[in-house]
Order: C-alpha cells, then structure tokens, then sequence
C-alpha cells in the first residue's frame, strides 16, 4: 500500500485485535510528520471542500502524504459529510459548517409526519459517488471507510430534537419506535450494503471513522442520545437496536462517549454480538489513564477495547490494561520518523515485561 508499506503487519494485529488478542504488544495508532510535512493551504469555499468529489480526495491525498502511519494507523478516507449522516440522507433540511452540520429538526406532529428516504436524496448521492470515486482511487495506496451512519434513535434526535424526544419517551413512545425501526431496518441497510458493494470492487479491506478496519463486516455502534436518559428508557428504545445492528454485522465497536453515558455500560457489555468498547472520555474530563478501573471492567466482561491517550500516559496504562484486545490511539503526532518507531519499540517492551 503506497502510503503504509507494512499494511499486512497492521492487519493481522488488527485482527487480533477484533479476536481480543495480540500479537506481541497492544495495538496503536501512531503518526509521525514527513521530512516534508506541509499542512493544505485552503482556497476554495465551504461548499467546494465538502461535496467537491475530487477537491476533497486530492486534498486527503495531501494529507495522508504528510505523516508516516505507524504500527495500525492506516490512511483511511471516510466518504460523506462524516456527521450523523444517515440524518441528511431523510432531510435536505441541513446547514454544512467547517467541523460540523446542523439538522434542522423536521419531525413537528407525530401523527401526521412519515419518515421517507429518497433514494435521490442529495446527500446520499453525494456520498454514494464519494464512495465510488475514492475506491477506484485509492486502490493500492489507502483505504476508504464507511461513512458516519450513527443509527437509530441518534438520527430521530436530529430530526425531532433531543428536548421534544426525551418528551415523547413519556408521552407518545410508539411513533418513536416505529420511526428507530425504520431508519435501521430500511435506511441502513440498504445504505450499508450499497456503500460496502461500491467499496469491494476494488479492496477487500474496509475502513471506519475510527481508523479500524476489516475485510468481514463491520461497523461503529453508536447512542449518543443515550446520555440525556435513564437505563429504563435505554433499555427499552435503544439497547434493542444496538443488539440488533450488532447482529446485522461480523465485527461491532461502541461509540461510549462521555461520563453520562457510563450509566448504561453493564448493559452494554451483557451484548453477546458487541466485540469492543471504544471509550472517549469528553471535553473537561481526565484523558483514559484516568479511567482505569472502568477500562478493566470492559476487558473483565471480554470485550476489546479502544482508547485514545497522550504517549506519555501509556506506560502507566499498561501497567494496569492487558495488551490483549486493547488498541491505544496516540494523540501525540511524533516530529519523526525515529520518534515514532522508537516509541512503537518501547510499547513492546512494556508489554512483553508486563504480560
């Protein structure tokens, strides 16, 4: 692979990973900047640099030439607007900013509004065609993930708001379910299936958002939603289609973002089909090495765990964390090449005199 020569190394351990195993150490992603790193100097509007086919791949390409990927890290293009996509692709009711969109919330009277997907949709067109474009392309150089689909109850937060759903919870629960059944059983699969056959024409090997990958199916899990609710109403409006996307796919992440959303991790782990837990701790809480004892429980219950966390923490969690199943992304980018691999080494070390 042009931008990661040793890719075949990165996914056996890969695979082990996804087997909450490992070969020789954790698994980690780690970037170093090139000799010539230079950042893409941007000149063309927002529009253009988000649905511009080839502007957004040629500048990917840029970018994934200015590091070294290291150890699991793989240069991976995620087709789509990469923010709850699966929302866009049932209303054109949206705003495109530099890091995010905004959905406008479309669902007003429960009785008198269905959802639909048009399967012109603009949105969904738009990252049909991305998708198709950067597989031919990237054949032999990168990978190209699926996009942020960010499934069932999250999208009808978008589309009604979190306010007016944490109401109908109470008051008018049936419409909701019909409408996170919906999204899941008709949008989503029909839309994983299509992005997925695009994708293997030209690699056996598909990415994520998360910098994961495999050649099975596979996919990110996620409830943000989850956060403003209780585990009764978890239980009852999301744990049953985060069971079932777990059982539509091989290999299945968690998406567990933030303190309010570690309420409902024993429910969580008691999911047969959920392989791992990524963990991401929110803004204003202690990076992972701050979270020791919840990151065992996870690896306890014989899931794989994800991670992020400064290089310098990671001795520290591997003194506590089994390498087994455990994937550790670097926040730090290395100024070098040496810095990188010499960290890598060091990991293994650790490691193999730990365990």
């Amino acid at each position: 692979m042009e931008f990661k020569p040793d890719f075949e190394d990165a996914q056996e351990r890969l695979a082990a990973f996804w087997e909450r195993d490992c070969v020789g150490r954790c698994a980690l992603q780690v970037l170093a900047k090139r000799d010539d790193f230079a950042p893409p100097v941007e000149h063309a509007d927002l529009l253009t640099r988000k649905t511009d086919v080839d502007y957004v791949l040629r500048r990917a390409e840029h970018i994934f030439g200015n590091y070294h990927y290291l150890a699991e890290a793989v240069p991976t293009y995620v087709p789509g607007l990469v923010c709850s996509d699966t929302a866009a692709f049932l209303s054109d009711e949206i705003t495109l900013m530099e890091d995010t969109v905004w959905y406008q919330p479309i669902i007003e009277d429960w009785s008198t509004f269905r959802l639909n997907f048009d399967h012109d949709n603009r949105w969904w067109q738009l990252t049909r065609n991305m998708a198709e474009a950067a597989s031919a392309r990237a054949e032999g150089r990168y990978l190209v993930g699926l996009p942020d689909f960010q499934v069932g109850i999250d999208i009808v937060s978008l589309l009604r708001s979190p306010e007016r759903l944490c109401l109908d919870l109470l008051e008018n629960p049936d419409p909701v379910k019909a409408a996170t059944r919906f999204i899941l059983d008709e949008v989503y699969t029909f839309c994983y299936g299509e992005i997925r056959s695009l994708l293997t024409r030209h690699n056996t090997v598909i990415g994520d958002w998360m910098g994961l990958f495999a050649e099975c199916d596979h996919d990110i899990v996620q409830c943000d939603f989850g956060a403003l609710i209780s585990p009764q109403h978890f239980a009852e409006f999301c744990l049953p289609d985060i069971r079932r996307q777990c059982q539509m796919l091989d290999r299945s992440i968690f998406h567990l973002d933030g303190p309010d959303a570690l309420r409902h991790l024993e429910a969580l782990l008691e999911i047969e089909e959920l392989d791992a837990i990524q963990w991401v701790p929110g803004a204003g809480q202690p990076p992972a090495v701050g979270w020791l004892p919840m990151l065992r429980q996870v690896q306890a219950a014989g899931k794989s765990l994800y991670i992020t966390s400064p290089a310098a923490d990671v001795e520290a969690i591997l003194e506590v964390l089994s390498p087994k199943g455990l994937m550790v992304s670097v926040e730090d980018v290395f100024a070098s090449l040496d810095e990188g691999r010499r960290f890598v080494a060091n990991v293994e070390k650790t490691c193999f005199s730990k365990h």
